[in-house]
């Protein structure tokens, strides 16, 4: 890796890992989506200054490149935060309709409410 690599790729890791930060801090990322985020941003800045390590797993696993092991893993974390999206998303669709449900059982019992007591003043 070259010194011109390594310093943009160390200053991309810092500069997500800064961004991060400062998203949790004016809440618009919430906590806890804020520790993928800094998973991503501490492990890139690992895989640039060990690198070595890189290169070892690539040889591992029998990958041509050090390039084709990142993206591999890039690959996989993708498909993990997909999968805690989709829970999470589920978790909401659960709760929309239970308090979607609850909404309507008030609503009806005020209807019938007003109904009844509408028909009792009329008699």
């Amino acid at each position: 890796m070259s010194l011109r690599q390594f310093m943009a790729s160390i200053a991309l890791s810092l500069l997500l890992l800064f961004l991060t930060v400062r998203l949790v801090q004016k809440g618009k990322l919430d906590i806890a989506y804020c520790w993928i985020w800094l998973g991503i941003s501490v492990g890139a800045l690992f895989v640039v200054v060990r690198y070595d390590l890189l290169v070892r797993l690539s040889n591992l696993i029998g990958a041509v490149t050090p390039t084709t092991t990142l993206f591999l893993m890039g690959f996989f974390v993708l498909l993990l935060m997909c999968l805690q999206f989709s829970l999470v998303i589920s978790q909401h669709r659960r709760q929309i309709r239970r308090l979607s449900q609850e909404l309507a059982l008030r609503n009806g019992e005020g209807q019938a409410g007003r109904n009844g007591n509408k028909a009792s003043i009329d008699a």
